[in-house]
């Protein structure tokens, strides 16, 4: 099913590897017609068509990636979950032991160069349209957009596979004129990590300063959006020694200033019908009528009723790190009687239960993340009170005590990632996490088991922060290299 979706990935988009090709201007529309080299026209001849592929590039965050793969990759890779069923391809990344022959990691490529590819249809062809057929204001309003979903999909790709290939324009039709040019077009080689995270910003610094503040969660574009996933950019971004964490709290406090606000009770996030709170700031929409799967794999039937083992299963290691009266535990797992007794006893059985109904909505961005983010920036300059008030914030919804504000900094770092966790978990944020702050091998050497034994027995690589290449787009482009240790 997914096959043909790669197929089209590399037959309609132009893969870049170099600064000068990214701005390269396109030679023509790949769903057109053939015309003459240098020929350009935009397949849009109203308003109504670029909202339409615009809505489809928001489409794309209903996709597997967004209803379980996120979940696979960032809770079940990390110490967060178990793997509560028995699929074979998820079992490598609950071991963090991944073949570049797994499927799942073939469909990860495909579905965020699918989402890449779609923005980037929107931008190149909104640009081309003329006066007559659409505003100015519009046409700013729908590249922006366009470009914050290709930011984020370009943000995933290079957390998940450092070097990627880049796709910024359209591919024109093979002619016998520009056959030396085009051809190897659709064979690209991977972009360097730091060229992604130039077009990322790039990106997202034209959308902020076109997209409109709201101070409330939406499944759109926003500039609150934006910021945020600025600031998750730059605390990304390079090594530790070389971020610019001034840029983090910068982008932060844009976020604050928009005015969002941390919803009073944690557990109304959580409320199906408690849609586009003002602590939600990106957010994927689904009614009854129009579904998320996510509640299915993650929690149970219709009838609600297990009759399966479901997907993230949480560790013993992450449900003992909560306090006494944490408020955040009832609210992220419910225990229910299970047919089965893998990881607890089957009559008190813990699942995940962020996303609670088929209707629930699914945040993928909330204050409560940027406020945390912004302490670990602030620990990273030494400003280790300050970052500690922030947590205590947290901690005060939370229904918890307050942590000293006067802690070392390293014993900081260590505070901010733990309530990260907590605050975060189930929403596919751990790894991720973990990766950012070089903590993927001294965490994960240290996972534990139900038993209390070692998890991963034969250590933890640090290759292993990477994911592999898919060896199903090696084999079909030459150019592609593998990433280490795979």
């Amino acid at each position: 099913m997914k096959t043909k979706f790669s197929i089209f990935i590399l037959a309609t988009v132009l893969l870049s590897s170099c600064e000068d090709f990214i701005n390269k201007q396109p030679l023509s529309d790949f769903t057109s017609e053939e015309k003459a080299v240098g020929t350009l026209e935009s397949k849009y001849k109203s308003l109504s068509d670029a909202q339409g592929d615009l809505n489809g590039a928001y489409s794309k965050f209903k996709q597997d990636i967004f209803q379980l793969e996120n979940f696979v990759l960032n809770d079940i890779q990390s110490d967060n979950c178990y793997l509560g069923s028995d699929e074979v391809a998820a079992e490598e990344f609950d071991n963090v032991s991944i073949s570049p022959l797994n499927f799942k990691v073939g469909l990860d490529w495909e579905e965020y160069y699918g989402m890449a590819g779609s923005a980037t249809t929107v931008i190149e062809n909104t640009k081309l349209m003329t006066a007559g057929t659409i505003t100015d204001a519009d046409k700013q309003q729908i590249i922006a957009e366009a470009k914050f979903i290709r930011a984020y999909a370009y943000f995933d790709i290079v957390r998940l596979w450092g070097d990627a290939p880049t796709l910024l324009s359209l591919v024109p039709p093979i002619t016998s004129q520009n056959i030396d040019e085009v051809y190897p077009l659709f064979y690209p080689a991977r972009t360097k990590s730091d060229v992604i995270y130039d077009q990322i910003i790039k990106d997202l610094t034209e959308a902020e300063a076109v997209l409109p503040s709201v101070s409330h969660g939406a499944f759109k574009a926003t500039k609150g959006a934006t910021e945020a996933l600025l600031a998750k950019v730059y605390a990304t971004r390079g090594t530790k020694a070389s971020r610019d964490y001034s840029k983090v709290v910068s982008y932060c406090d844009k976020v604050i200033g928009e005015g969002y606000q941390l919803e009073p009770e944690f557990d109304a996030l959580w409320n199906a019908d408690n849609k586009f709170t003002n602590e939600s700031i990106f957010e994927i929409y689904f009614t009854s009528e129009s579904p998320n799967w996510a509640y299915w794999v993650l929690l149970k039937e219709d009838d609600g009723s297990v009759t399966w083992r479901r997907y993230c299963t949480p560790t013993h290691e992450l449900l003992g790190k909560y306090e006494q009266g944490d408020k955040r535990y009832a609210s992220s797992f419910i225990f229910k009687e299970a047919p089965y007794e893998a990881f607890y006893p089957s009559k008190n059985y813990p699942f995940a239960y962020k996303i609670r109904e088929k209707s629930s909505d699914i945040i993928l961005i909330r204050l409560a993340d940027i406020l945390l983010l912004k302490a670990e920036a602030l620990v990273e300059m030494n400003n280790v009170s300050s970052a500690m008030a922030i947590v205590n914030t947290i901690r005060t919804r939370a229904g918890i005590g307050a942590l000293n504000t006067a802690m070392s900094q390293a014993d900081a770092r260590l505070a901010v990632e733990n309530e990260r966790q907590l605050e975060l978990v189930l929403e596919a944020q751990r790894w991720f996490d973990l990766q950012r702050n070089d903590r993927v091998v001294a965490v994960m050497s240290k996972h534990k088991d139900k038993n209390g034994n070692l998890f991963i027995k034969k250590g933890v690589k640090s290759t292993a922060i990477l994911l592999p290449i898919p060896q199903t787009e090696k084999d079909k482009n030459p150019n592609l290299t593998q990433n280490a240790g795979y």
